[in-house]
């Protein structure tokens, strides 16, 4: 029945054209984002080739006409979407905006409903700060709910914040959106009214008939199409300046630059490079969210606001080491991998963020410590001591055996997740890179540095007081998610940097309703009082099994 399902709804070749006879229409939105105290930029798709115009008006002092900039042709090259970069606008200002398509020659026009956003304070400028942070949607079956959606993005508008981080995992491009699902709290999900996205969100990008590069990314383009029809996720785009960063589930699970042949750790027979995945999941990356062009699809990057805060966003994925790396100078693995091929793995301090990119972050914190920002936030995708990663490295002879788990992000951890506190010494992990950063904050004063991460499907809330090189230096990690993805259980935390649990909530004790669909919010008070909240579906502060409420106060160091 699946296979006469996908066959019906399969686009055939003619069907990638858009006839020019079809009314010119905005087809998933619009959004703003990357928005500075005095640029911002936004983005809107059409459903065939028009001119794209951007107009706008401050809120306080509404122009008519309102001031207007003239944007790209849009065509097939970029499946239709655009870009604007507002300029010269006022610091610290609510505007209004509309995005106008054009198709010249025919005499048509069509305007978008009004969005808004808010630009930074200018340096030095001290104003109260809202930011709420987000990741994995519509991951594991839990997609599009035929009745609320994505009810989560409701939630999220209604406390009105300045930026919305979209942390990582916007997407799943590697995983399916089945109309029916086996999960008791999501049975159903959304079939898209597109014949070719609904297609597409029933196969993975990851799927061996996907052969061209072109059909590679219709795939992943089809992936950001589906999420986006979602009616409360583009109306929270509209109505909220976002800032996207990406991780694995955008282009394939726990993937890494170097891994040559995408079969070989999870045991499949696909024997493509990575990159035949990661650049078309790049191009439509940058092609469906409100990012910044950048010449070298650079996706790291800093935000300032006034006097309170400066968010830094960072790209784990584009520059890290391999996975299976051990992590330090003279350690050794004799494993292989789930396909059975052998592999001498000869160990390195790891990197996540590669050398440029460390430099970046170091040199930035540095300067806001020197201007007097008083909070640093990190926007990591992964997160630092909760451990994670889906694959596994086998003993070298004999039975396939398990003796590590490959880690997909900081943190080691134990072993293979018999370890109950953490203290296994698993090889793996990028801890070497972390504890070079943590040094440099230490020795470097700086101070209140807050990090924000999802990707592990559960809520937590730590305070680090590290010891030994590192003694004196205290720093927050705040994780929240899975926005609408299955939730799992909170594992045991790595111990090399002496987290402090605070909260933790993830997989629910009732098998009817398991999942945990959380975000988080961060309020900065004029006084620098940081606030920080999970926030469940329904808008509410939950509570761990400990009775501990998900929410913490902090007063900054001066």
């Amino acid at each position: 029945m699946m296979a006469m399902v996908l066959g019906a709804l399969m686009p055939s070749p003619a069907s990638a054209a858009t006839p020019a006879t079809e009314p010119l229409r905005l087809t998933h939105g619009i959004a703003s984002g990357d928005v500075t105290a005095t640029e911002a930029v936004i983005w809107a798709r059409a459903n065939r080739a028009a001119q794209m115009l951007v107009e706008y008006t401050p809120v306080s002092t509404v122009s008519w006409p309102p001031l207007r900039q003239v944007g790209p042709l849009v065509d097939a090259r970029d499946d239709f979407t655009g870009k604007v970069a507002l300029q010269g606008l006022r610091t610290d200002t609510r505007y209004l905006y509309w995005v106008l398509f054009v198709a010249a020659g025919e005499g048509v026009e069509v305007v978008s409903e009004p969005g808004q956003f808010r630009t930074a304070p200018a340096d030095g400028v001290t104003r109260a700060l809202t930011f709420v942070w987000w990741g994995d949607l519509g991951g594991q079956f839990y997609c599009r709910d035929p009745e609320h959606g994505y009810a989560i993005f409701t939630q999220m508008a209604q406390v009105m914040p300045d930026v919305a981080i979209a942390s990582g995992d916007a997407i799943y491009a590697d995983g399916t959106c089945p109309p029916v699902t086996s999960r008791r709290d999501h049975p159903r999900n959304l079939l898209s009214p597109d014949p070719e996205i609904a297609a597409h969100q029933l196969i993975s990008v990851a799927d061996p008939r996907w052969q061209t590069e072109g059909e590679v990314l219709t795939a992943y383009r089809a992936k950001w199409k589906y999420n986006l029809e979602d009616e409360a996720y583009r109306r929270f785009r509209a109505q909220t300046a976002q800032v996207y960063q990406w991780d694995d589930h955008e282009v394939l699970n726990d993937w890494y630059p170097g891994d040559d042949r995408v079969g070989a750790i999870r045991g499949t027979q696909d024997v493509r490079p990575i990159s035949t995945l990661s650049g078309p999941a790049r191009q439509s990356f940058f092609e469906y969210t409100p990012i910044r062009p950048d010449a070298e699809g650079r996706i790291y990057r800093s935000f300032r606001f006034g006097t309170l805060a400066e968010l830094f966003i960072l790209d784990d994925r584009s520059y890290r080491d391999d996975n299976i790396l051990p992590d330090g100078a003279g350690k050794v693995l004799e494993v292989r991998l789930r396909n059975g091929e052998r592999r001498h793995l000869d160990g390195k301090p790891k990197s996540l963020l590669g050398a440029a990119q460390r430099t970046w972050l170091l040199q930035g914190l540095r300067e806001a410590q020197a201007r007097g920002v008083v909070w640093k936030i990190i926007s990591s995708d992964d997160a630092l001591s909760s451990p994670s990663g889906s694959y596994q490295l086998f003993a070298p002879e004999g039975a396939l055996t398990p003796l590590y788990q490959v880690r997909d992000g900081w943190a080691a951890g134990p072993k293979l997740n018999s370890d109950p506190d953490g203290n296994q010494d698993n090889p793996l992990g990028f801890e070497s890179e972390l504890r070079t950063i943590l040094a440099f904050m230490k020795t470097a004063g700086i101070r209140n540095i807050v990090w924000l991460a999802t990707d592990v499907h559960y809520a937590r809330l730590l305070r680090y007081e590290p010891g030994g090189a590192l003694s004196g230096l205290i720093f927050h990690e705040f994780i929240a998610g899975p926005a609408s993805a299955i939730s799992g259980e909170p594992r045991p935390p790595s111990r090399t940097f002496s987290p402090i649990e605070l909260f933790a909530r993830g997989h629910g004790p009732d098998p009817a309703h398991p999942s945990f669909f959380n975000f988080g919010l961060l309020r900065i008070a004029a006084d620098g009082l940081l606030r920080v909240e999970i926030r469940d579906v329904d808008g509410s502060i939950p509570y761990d099994g400990h009775g501990r409420p998900g929410a913490l106060t902090l007063t900054p160091i001066r």
